[in-house]
């Protein structure tokens, strides 16, 4: 199972401990929990129920239907089921019942811990209520929980286990345009063009995402126009609270507040320079979309939605993304980066130990990746998407904003699409393709 071979086997540990245990699973949509979770129990006796959202009535009728049972109790149609011999529980968008019926979780706390052995996963897709409003929504039934289990989008190590027969350039965008998000990469079909493939899924009324990220802001929020349109400002680099404010009239406070709930859900995130002796340098207050699939679908289809219905695909593709999908990839191509450097510190690879991490956003430019020892020597990590190859010219102008932020830049790692003219060459600077990665 690619991608979930860790989870997988925490789920199967936690399945063979002795004792009885609940195990909260969740992600967002798309992250694969349902995927996991069919994996899991193939080869188990389990009982599996998937709660839409329905009154406290409703929801134990379907419950009991599911499992074959009359009655209105969880607890007596969960214990019925283990005399049957079965010991693992799967409720799946289990906050529909919990928002409405308050005895599910004290009859799943009942049942777990009366029972020697028995194992009850409960399963979520809205990753802001189970971080901010779950525990509270259970009360002291909280306690009882023995494991927490987040899925997240794929690591590029293991979205490229998904493709085999595509090139590392290819891979770099469909990575950027799908987020790394399993369910978006299972309806990429690799044997297509970049091209077609973004026409076939965004730019047709029929296609699988051209509502895609408009639905899934539309199921999180109420005031949709207002998301929508702090999300267009994010998507086009108005990325500081005073620029949505000049562009759209809303209040700073009222715009710090739609923020937040977007940082709640992990759509947008508020980014924070290197904390640097003398910040003179330096931009604050940034913020950015998150998620990537969001952020491709606000800056290319949500703009010009208009036109797609009354612009051939393959023409709306030519005259209004090809020729900005670099600059796009470019934060996918930092991610990469940053992942590559990671695992090179893990493998003991680079020239010391990194203690710090992170990115510094100056005003003249920003340094994509610093790790810096004890001692304050930093590698520096710098990211190129333009259309030409690095040269020792960037090179210089990069030293400059290290300069500026006061970082001792002891190494260099430099990243490129489009490859590195001879002329750059240094024994501090290692240079990586593309390809390498």
């Amino acid at each position: 199972m690619i991608g979930r071979e860790d989870q997988l086997i925490s789920l199967n540990q936690n399945y063979a401990s002795p004792k009885s245990n609940l195990t909260i699973l969740y992600g967002r949509h798309g992250t694969g929990k349902t995927t996991l979770i069919k994996e899991f129990i193939k080869d188990k006796k389990s009982f599996y129920y998937k709660a839409v959202p329905a009154d406290d009535f409703e929801q134990n009728g379907m419950f009991g239907r599911a499992a074959g049972i009359e009655s209105d109790s969880y607890y007596e149609i969960m214990k019925t089921l283990r005399d049957r011999g079965i010991m693992l529980f799967v409720v799946e968008e289990f906050h529909n019942i919990i928002k409405t019926d308050s005895d599910f979780m004290a009859d799943v706390s009942r049942f777990v811990r009366d029972e020697p052995k028995v194992m009850v996963i409960l399963s979520c897709s809205s990753v802001a209520w189970v971080e901010n409003s779950m525990v509270k929504a259970m009360g002291n039934y909280a306690f009882n929980i023995n494991a927490f289990m987040k899925l997240k989008e794929f690591s590029y190590s293991d979205f490229i286990n998904r493709f085999h027969n595509t090139e590392p350039r290819e891979l770099l965008y469909i990575y950027a345009i799908t987020g790394g998000n399993p369910g978006y990469v299972d309806r990429w079909n690799e044997n297509i063009s970049i091209k077609e493939n973004i026409c076939r899924l965004f730019l047709t009324d029929k296609g699988a995402w051209y509502k895609e990220a408009l639905n899934y802001v539309k199921d999180e929020f109420r005031e949709i126009s207002v998301y929508n349109t702090i999300l267009s400002c994010l998507a086009m680099g108005r990325n500081k609270l005073n620029d949505i404010h000049e562009y759209t009239g809303y209040g700073r406070d009222k715009i710090s507040v739609y923020l937040k709930n977007l940082i709640a859900r992990e759509i947008v995130e508020k980014i924070f320079s290197y904390d640097v002796f003398g910040n003179e340098n330096t931009r604050k207050g940034l913020y950015r979309i998150q998620d990537s699939f969001i952020e491709f679908w606000y800056r290319y289809i949500y703009q010009d939605w208009s036109r797609i219905d009354v612009t051939e695909p393959y023409e709306f593709y030519d005259s209004h993304i090809e020729d900005r999908l670099e600059e796009f990839v470019k934060n996918a191509f930092i991610r990469i980066a940053g992942e590559m450097l990671e695992i090179l510190g893990e493998m003991h690879k680079l020239p010391f130990e990194a203690v710090r991490k992170g990115s510094w956003y100056g005003k003249n430019g920003d340094i994509h990746l610093i790790f810096e020892d004890k001692d304050s020597n930093g590698i520096i990590g710098q990211v190129y998407v333009d259309d030409r190859k690095v040269c020792m010219e960037d090179f210089d102008r990069l030293r400059e904003n290290v300069q500026l932020a006061g970082i001792n830049g002891r190494f260099y790692y430099l990243f490129s699409i489009n490859g590195f003219s001879d002329d750059l060459k240094a024994d501090n600077i290692a240079t990586i393709g593309i390809e390498e990665l």
